[in-house]
């Protein structure tokens, strides 16, 4: 999507930023979670597979590039709801099968 401009919501009257620019705030969020997650909870990342720390490094990058193409209030609103719950079906459907694998 190069060249495409995007503004942030709520920044009325903002310059435009160029998307890639978004795209590498984006990917540097990510990497900062990443990294975060490695300083603070070293024995996490030890117990996962090699590729956790880039999955949530894309998954944030994702999900901040996916919220920019929602620029209307009541949209951005319902996003957040779905998302939110997604989120709470999603966890309690592995909470539920980890139960489950526990138990044989």
């Amino acid at each position: 999507m190069a060249g495409k401009q995007t503004t942030l919501p709520g920044r009325v009257g903002t310059p435009l930023i160029p998307r890639d620019t978004v795209r590498e705030i984006a990917l540097d969020i990510g990497k900062e979670v990443a990294a975060h997650i490695e300083t603070m909870y070293p024995q996490a990342v030890e117990a996962t597979t090699p590729n956790m720390l880039v999955s949530v490094r894309n998954c944030v990058f994702n999900q901040i590039m996916a919220a920019l193409d929602v620029i209307d209030e009541e949209e951005i609103r319902a996003r957040l709801e779905r998302r939110r719950k997604f989120r709470r079906a999603t966890r309690a459907a592995y909470r539920d099968i980890r139960e489950h694998t526990d138990e044989k």
